[in-house]
């Protein structure tokens, strides 16, 4: 579960929310025509929340499988240190989970403010063996 737990956690709270393309070809999408060159914001997370895709969108479940989530982008803009993160942080989930108690809240987290990339400017933890 803790392979699964790591894509799970990617999908449901990813870094990075959304990005910008050129479209390739003039599309209609949403009733709208998009024009072929025109800027258009891609939203990740808004696709990794799509109750047509997966069951219970707005949970956390680590067991989730399939999980053919957007979290580290697709086909050609697929990030290219998807394996190295994901092997990060299955390690650090296969330590949590081999020494509960570990980590313990070490005041309130707080969240960049930024439109596109989701991280922590602050998240304060004691590691108490």
């Amino acid at each position: 579960m803790r392979a699964t737990g790591a894509d799970e956690l990617v999908r449901y709270d990813g870094p990075v929310q959304g990005t910008s393309r050129l479209a390739a070809a003039d599309v209609l999408l949403g009733g709208r025509t998009v024009h072929r060159g025109e800027r258009v914001t891609v939203l990740f997370q808004a696709a990794n929340r799509d109750p047509a895709h997966f069951e219970h969108p707005d949970r956390l479940v680590l067991d989730r499988s399939p999980n053919r989530h957007l979290g580290y982008g697709w086909g050609t803009h697929a990030c290219l240190g998807t394996t190295v993160a994901q092997r990060v942080l299955t390690a650090l989930l296969d330590a949590l989970a081999d020494h509960p108690g570990l980590l313990h809240p070490a005041g309130p987290a707080r969240r960049r403010n930024t439109a596109t990339m989701r991280a922590f400017d602050q998240l304060p933890v004691t590691l108490q063996p």
